[in-house]
Formats: C-alpha cells, sequence, structure tokens
C-alpha cells in the first residue's frame, strides 16, 4: 500500500454539493465508499468508527471516498431521514465509479451509514461487496438483505445498545453470503477498540479480493 495524502473533493447529488475528503492508492485493488453515523445524534465524514474503517480498507490497498451527507459540515441540503441520504450515497458511487471505472467498488459504513450506503450499493451492480460496522437493527429494518447476494460483513459490539446479539442473528439466519465478527465488549462505538474495527476491515477487504 503506498496511499497519497487525503483531497477534499466535491460530489453532487440533488441536495447540491457534498462536501468529501477522497484517499487515492497507488495502483488501488479495488475503492469503497464509508458513509457515517446519523446526522442528527453528530455522525460525520471525522467520526472516529468512520476513519478507522477507512483506514482498514487503504490498508488492503483500497482507494476511499468519505463524505458528509446532506445538511453535515458544509455540505448542502438538509436531513431526510435516510431517503436522500441513499441518494448521496448513490451520487458517491457513481463518484468513485467515473473515476475509477475497471475496479471492484465496496459499500458501507457505520451504523446509520450502513443502513443507508448497503441499500444504495445493492442494487448497484458495480458494488461487489457491502459492509456494516455497527449495524443499526434495532432501529432499521435490513431485510432487503435477503434478495442481496453479494458479500457482507457486520462488524458488531457484543453490547452494542442500538444492534443487540439477539436481532442480528434473526437477521443473519435469512440473508445470504455474510458473515459476522463480534467484538466481545465492545459498545455502539467501538471504544478502545477501535484498532479491531481497522484491521477486520483490512482482512475483510483482502479476502473479498482474493475471492
Amino acid at each position: 500500500m503506498n496511499p497519497r495524502p487525503l483531497r477534499p473533493v466535491d460530489l453532487h447529488s440533488d441536495a447540491g454539493r457534498l462536501e468529501g475528503l477522497y484517499r487515492d492508492i497507488e495502483n488501488p485493488a479495488a475503492v469503497a465508499v464509508v458513509c457515517h453515523p446519523l446526522p442528527t445524534h453528530g455522525g460525520t465524514l471525522h467520526s472516529k468508527v468512520v476513519f478507522r474503517a477507512a483506514r482498514g480498507l487503504e490498508a488492503a490497498g483500497v482507494a476511499t471516498i468519505r463524505f458528509n451527507f446532506r445538511g453535515v459540515g458544509t455540505s448542502q441540503g438538509s436531513f431526510d431521514s435516510g431517503e436522500g441520504e441513499r441518494r448521496d450515497a448513490e451520487a458517491a458511487i457513481q463518484w468513485i465509479s467515473r473515476k475509477h471505472p475497471s475496479l471492484p467498488i465496496f459499500a458501507g459504513g457505520f451504523s446509520f451509514g450502513s443502513w443507508v450506503a448497503t441499500r444504495a450499493g445493492c442494487d448497484n451492480s458495480a458494488v461487489k461487496g457491502l459492509f456494516l460496522v455497527g449495524a443499526p437493527v434495532n432501529k432499521y429494518d435490513l431485510g432487503y438483505l435477503r434478495d442481496c447476494a453479494k458479500p457482507k460483513l457486520f462488524l458488531q459490539g457484543s453490547e452494542d445498545e442500538f444492534g443487540s446479539m439477539e436481532r442480528l442473528t434473526e437477521l443473519m439466519s435469512v440473508i445470504p453470503n455474510a458473515e459476522t465478527f463480534i467484538v466481545s465488549g465492545a459498545g455502539h462505538f467501538f471504544e478502545k477498540q477501535l484498532d479491531v474495527v481497522q484491521e477486520t476491515l483490512r482482512e475483510w477487504a483482502l479476502r473479498v479480493l482474493e475471492e
């Protein structure tokens, strides 16, 4: 891996301009869109879990784009309860697909961002793998993943207050091509276990790319 400096970029969705940060890699093996947690609870592209997930992917030779959903930071628009944010994620996928048209794409994120990104990614044939960090299975219906055969990673804390092990187990029983990695003792924000988030994303990306 030979990562280059983060570069500010502008994305454009139906909300207007979106603020992004792009990390290129010399001869990348793939590219990834990494989405942030709930804007109304302070989620931004700078959220620690989002940053560490991106770092793990970059360590696997994956170029990354993180961006602020509509109404966050300097991104235009306003919060849209996940529907407009899905279109923002689609705009990010389109942006990185145009930049690297021959490379596989991963799409995912942390918490709310994982729900948004995987809905966008399931419907896009260019997206080859999905990752959900701290999937908020207590709050959102992730049943759409039943019809999505793409490789999926669920990275969850065993004490996640927004994603119980019971509900996650129920979900895993009905969706195809999914694996889980449970971080023992971790809550939703993976306090003191962010290194595990980073390393797990690195290992998963390498494994999917090899397959």
